[in-house]
């Protein structure tokens, strides 16, 4: 049967408005950032997705592999498999935690740090396809896990390096994280960063707080009046100080000054101020380089997750 003229220039309109219309949105996105990642099958963004920023677009990506994003922001080379699946079911376990039953958040919301395509290129290079793809091999391998404590999924909070114990989550975070115990790290103490010492001028540590909080006057000369802990764990972790007028958290303190964790002790010199820290992180949760310890002395990540969180269960979600 042959087909008439009509229907053949209706079937050239049709061919013709498909293709633009899968392939206008490339374009658009070529000519605003520049560079198009890798884009996301359709049956990837089905369900539960998170926006996440490219440039000067934006582009809805799967739980899974924006957790990819995630593990690359902090990925570490000399880190051990078990350890980054155990990872990759954090990360996962945090999302989750946080969108709670929505179906779409906006990356900003979960406040996490996460490289695009483009910029896992720019880092690593040469390295990219086998950072990638171990990246990969670790989150697909731990598809759709997550850790629950009484149903609910935990807060799976971490630190680089303890001060040699990590803290109980219910003395820092109050009731309900009971699952986040006080763990033994000797380990740690052998870090090359376990111990820090830093000098920040008189002058650039009061301007590092006046710069945060609006209406805070410090006189450089006499910062130690001025300075005053209020709380300190049994571990040695600040909890609370007070600068000037102002109490805030011993992390906050350790974030404006840019130190490497709130277990601190400080000493004032005319000269300035001389910062002594113990560890990596704010010391909850899981130690990494605990973790990587036993990862390379036969630990899968199911054992070092519930060396750190205990009474936890790791689910398919």
């Amino acid at each position: 049967m042959k087909i008439s003229k009509k229907r053949k220039n209706q079937c050239i309109v049709v061919s013709i408005f498909i293709i633009l219309y899968l392939f206008i949105p490339t374009f658009v996105t070529l000519n605003m950032t520049g560079t198009i990642d890798t884009l996301v099958p359709r049956e990837d963004i089905d369900g539960r997705s998170i926006i996440v920023e490219y440039k000067n677009a934006t582009q809805s990506v799967s739980v899974e592999k924006f957790i990819t994003m995630v593990m690359a922001a902090r990925f570490d080379i000399s880190r051990e498999v078990e350890v980054l699946k155990a990872e990759s079911i954090m990360i996962r376990t945090d999302i989750l935690r946080i969108m709670g039953d929505n179906l779409t958040i906006d990356s900003k919301d979960l406040g996490m740090e996460y490289y695009t395509t483009s910029i896992m290129r720019s880092k690593w290079k040469d390295d990219f396809n086998d950072n990638y793809e171990l990246i990969k091999d670790c989150t697909s391998s731990t598809y759709g896990l997550a850790i629950k404590y009484q149903g609910k999924f935990i807060d799976a909070r971490y630190t680089e390096v303890s001060g040699g114990t990590t803290l109980s989550g219910n003395d820092v975070l109050g009731e309900g994280h009971e699952y986040m115990i006080p763990v033994e790290c000797e380990k740690d103490k052998e870090s090359t960063d376990y111990v820090a010492v830093k000098t920040i001028s008189n002058k650039e540590f009061a301007a590092a707080f006046e710069k945060n909080f609006d209406g805070l006057t410090m006189d450089k000369s006499n910062l130690e009046n001025q300075v005053q802990i209020a709380a300190r764990s049994t571990e040695g972790y600040v909890q609370k100080i007070q600068v000037g007028n102002v109490v805030m958290t011993g992390n906050t303190f350790a974030q404006i000054l840019g130190i490497n964790s709130p277990n601190f002790k400080l000493s004032f010199m005319d000269s300035g101020v001389k910062v002594n820290t113990v560890g990596v992180g704010e010391g909850m949760g899981m130690s990494m380089y605990t973790a990587d310890y036993m990862a390379k002395n036969g630990a899968g990540y199911e054992e070092i997750l519930k060396t750190f969180y205990n009474d936890i269960s790791i689910l398919c979600e």
